[in-house]
């Protein structure tokens, strides 16, 4: 059979980019997308797509479809965060959110599947979050998309099922990637009203993201279910997070969120800390 050929949204920067790259040097070949795309080519060709304009998915599917007549594998790794209290999230910055994680997935799976189902076969890896189980403060928006995002992908797995489609979910802790600097915050959060939890909760998840594994190791579980004939639903990255999934699985609701509590709210950042309040927003 010819090689694979993958679609790789988000693959600009951070986990889409090492997926690309590794996939690329496994032998598949790969498309990846970017907003500011221009059919570059290295090791895989970067084409444009804008996940909020459907006629900008269509055109970029369509591209990979007239060149090769399929897509076997699309993995959807464009991603955004959004930190803020949810009281001071606005309805429309909530949207921008799911327009990217969740709406545009959707779509860019919907302009894929046809395509799928005519060949009979084809996997659909989303990359989300330990937090789609772990809700994290202050990532409120985020933990929801994610959640959502697993949601529908449990229910678009049973779907296309009797089409010889599989679909799972990889979902990273914190990862070290550019994300960190890239996060957006609330309107309101600049002079939010839940100081000092805000800083607390901020601090711990900056602080972890830093000295957290980089991208390269989400990319090689998604190379590794890529190769797989029946993937599980869901694939926690790493040891340590695969342990806190099962642990969510034992663990009460209440219990659960005394450990998160713990966690992120307790403690105040230290005088040296790598992140706080007045350096984001009082530079």
């Amino acid at each position: 059979m010819d090689k694979k050929i993958v679609l790789v949204t988000g693959a600009s920067s951070g986990i889409g980019q090492e997926i690309a790259k590794l996939m690329a040097s496994e032998g598949y070949v790969v498309y990846g997308t970017g907003r500011r795309a221009n059919y570059e080519k290295s090791a895989y060709t970067m084409i444009p797509m804008t996940l909020e304009d459907e006629e900008s998915i269509g055109a970029a599917v369509k591209y990979v479809v007239d060149a090769h007549g399929r897509i076997d594998v699309l993995v959807n790794a464009a991603g955004s965060g959004i930190a803020g209290a949810v009281e001071e999230t606005s309805a429309h910055e909530a949207k921008a959110q799911f327009d990217v994680c969740l709406f545009g997935a959707m779509s860019v799976q919907s302009a894929v599947l046809p395509h799928m189902r005519a060949q009979g076969s084809g996997m659909i890896i989303n990359i989300g979050s330990i937090a789609s189980c772990f809700p994290v403060p202050f990532q409120g928006m985020y933990s929801a998309v994610k959640a959502a995002l697993f949601m529908m992908s449990a229910t678009l797995a049973m779907e296309l099922k009797p089409f010889g489609i599989k679909v799972c979910v990889v979902e990273p802790g914190d990862t070290k990637t550019g994300f960190t600097d890239k996060r957006i915050y609330t309107k309101r959060t600049k002079k939010t009203a839940y100081n000092p939890y805000f800083e607390r909760a901020l601090y711990e998840m900056i602080r972890s993201e830093l000295n957290a594994y980089g991208p390269q190791k989400c990319a090689k579980m998604v190379c590794k279910t890529a190769k797989q004939k029946n993937p599980p639903i869901r694939k926690s990255v790493g040891v340590g997070y695969k342990t806190l999934y099962t642990a969510s699985k034992l663990l009460s609701w209440r219990m659960k969120m005394a450990v998160i509590k713990m966690i992120y709210l307790i403690k105040d950042p230290p005088k040296d800390a790598v992140w706080s309040f007045d350096k984001q927003f009082k530079k």
